[in-house]
């Protein structure tokens, strides 16, 4: 387990980094993309399922909501295929999107949320939980 300071940065650096790449995609034609490739396309990817599923296990707690996410077996395939650095700029944005679709705050508001002390808490309680269940 990475201490706190370290996930902090680490959290930091892929917020950075997560906003960066939505404005290049943003800005960016969709021309070199294979239509052919069978990878997931993470920026067409419907995320209303896994929001569901979150919402209801947020009405149970904020840890429960954070392990509905974990445990979503589209976490996997994107880590799979697009490894550690890119599974983590799209979990700090699904968490971004979810909080903004759920509550109606802004980005920073959402943003000010993940990395709430309360919800670090919960995430890493979820994570290990989720550990240890698999053992």
């Amino acid at each position: 387990m990475s201490s706190a300071n370290k996930q902090q940065k680490r959290n930091q650096r892929a917020k950075a980094k997560a906003k960066k790449n939505r404005i290049q995609r943003a800005a960016a034609p969709n021309d070199f993309l294979d239509p052919n490739d069978e990878r997931i396309d993470l920026e067409t990817v419907d995320l209303s399922d896994l929001f569901r599923i979150m919402s209801a296990a947020e009405k149970v707690s904020q840890q429960a909501m954070c392990e509905a996410f974990l445990a979503h077996p589209l976490l996997a395939l994107v880590l799979e295929q697009e490894g550690e650095e890119e599974a983590t700029d799209f979990i700090i944005t699904a968490l971004i999107e979810y909080r903004r679709l759920t509550t109606g705050v802004d980005e920073q508001a959402a943003l000010d949320w993940v990395e709430s002390k309360p919800f670090q808490a919960d995430y890493v309680a979820a994570s290990q939980a989720l550990t240890l269940g698999q053992d």
